[in-house]
């Protein structure tokens, strides 16, 4: 049951993404729904850019350390907003990459918010933070993010937002460092 819901989910958010940037205009209706960015690794999951300029929507949390986050004042870093659950067999798969990423790029301008979707909380969060080592800032969702970026059609669910806090990229499923890296690497501040 869980699955084929998210399975709908994942078929409604692709196409909502699809024709988000979307606009009046004849050749962007030429164009069609944005096509995926060119592979780098057939094990990852494909990365969607934005068909148009913007601004990732806005929001303030309490992180799992009790800091406040709000995403505006990570504007001039990029920020890697990753949707994901501890029950989540493909979110087990990218934690270690994730967290390789963050700790070669977070002093070079990259952050990343692990948003946990997990209705048991910190009873299962914390441990598998522990487990995977994860030192990325972490937020158990009360709503406030899948309200503004939701809902999932699955997850993980991935946006990358750049410098200039506009929305990038876009992908549902375990993204390798060997498709991230390069796309980070190319949005970084110089």
């Amino acid at each position: 049951m869980k699955k084929s819901f998210y399975f709908f989910e994942l078929l409604l958010l692709i196409t909502a993404f699809l024709f988000w940037g979307c606009e009046s205009d004849n050749q962007s209706q030429k164009e069609g729904p944005t096509k995926p960015l060119e592979q780098l690794d057939s094990g990852s999951a494909q990365l969607y850019p934005a068909q148009r300029e913007a601004k990732a929507r806005d929001f303030e949390v309490t992180l799992l350390s009790d800091e406040a986050f709000k995403l505006s004042d990570y504007e001039g870093q990029v920020v890697l907003l990753n949707i994901w659950a501890t029950w989540c067999a493909p979110c087990r798969e990218e934690t270690p990459d994730l967290q390789e990423l963050y700790e070669k790029y977070k002093d070079k301008g990259l952050m990343i918010l692990g948003v946990s979707i997990d209705e048991q909380g910190e009873s299962v969060v914390r441990p598998f933070i522990e487990k995977y080592e994860v030192s990325y800032p972490i937020v158990i969702d009360d709503g406030t993010i899948m309200d503004k970026y939701g809902p999932t059609m699955g997850i993980p669910t991935t946006y990358v937002i750049n410098k200039k806090g506009n929305l990038e990229y876009f992908a549902v499923g375990a993204l390798t460092n060997k498709e991230l890296e390069p796309r980070i690497k190319d949005l970084l501040p110089e």
